[in-house]
């Protein structure tokens, strides 16, 4: 075996190496990207049930009073027994600021409250799960939009939840959710 031999081997070795290593760069991204994506879709998923569930109790359960006591693009407030325990709650989900959640990489992110009240009990919960747009629009009983709480009997909520932190290729890893609810008690025969 010649030195030129020795050399070409060494040469063709080290491009092998290099390009494992660069696979292995390139898997290790990917598989970052797909548990970040995966998380961010689960967390989402969870969110969605709890919100659908709250939402459909809007007036279970009220017989006088209002069920629906305010109603803006970023805050909600009614009243039902959303726990099936014969006792009415308040409840109010209430957008926060993009600031409360300086922590996290992500600059847009920000918490939604959700705090219950009923039964001489209060409960009250940041949820902090990457939401970087969260919206409410109400719905009238002909399918309009609606300002008046009096008046609503369905909401279309538009909901964007983010990864904290970015991916190689993106950004942030997003799932956006969308979907019109209306509730059984707010008596819509549509």
């Amino acid at each position: 075996m010649s030195l030129i031999d020795l050399i070409g081997s060494s040469i063709i070795a080290g491009a092998i190496i290099a390009a494992i290593i660069a696979m292995t760069f390139v898997l290790s991204g990917s598989t970052l990207e797909f548990k970040s994506d995966l998380n961010t879709q689960e967390t989402t998923a969870e969110f969605t049930k709890v919100l659908q569930w709250d939402f459909a109790k809007i007036g279970t359960g009220v017989s006088t009073g209002p069920k629906v006591l305010f109603a803006t693009s970023d805050s909600l407030g009614f009243r039902g027994d959303i726990d099936n325990n014969g006792t009415l709650d308040t409840v109010i989900y209430r957008k926060g600021a993009p600031g409360d959640l300086a922590e996290t990489p992500n600059p847009d992110d920000f918490l939604l409250f959700r705090i219950v009240s009923g039964g001489g009990t209060q409960e009250s919960m940041a949820i902090k799960i990457g939401l970087t747009r969260f919206t409410m629009t109400y719905l009238d009983s002909t399918g309009g939009p609606t300002t008046n709480a009096n008046n609503v009997r369905g909401m279309k909520v538009e909901a964007l939840v983010q990864s904290e932190y970015t991916m190689p290729d993106v950004d942030y890893a997003g799932v956006y959710w969308e979907n019109t609810i209306y509730p059984r008690n707010l008596n819509l025969t549509k």
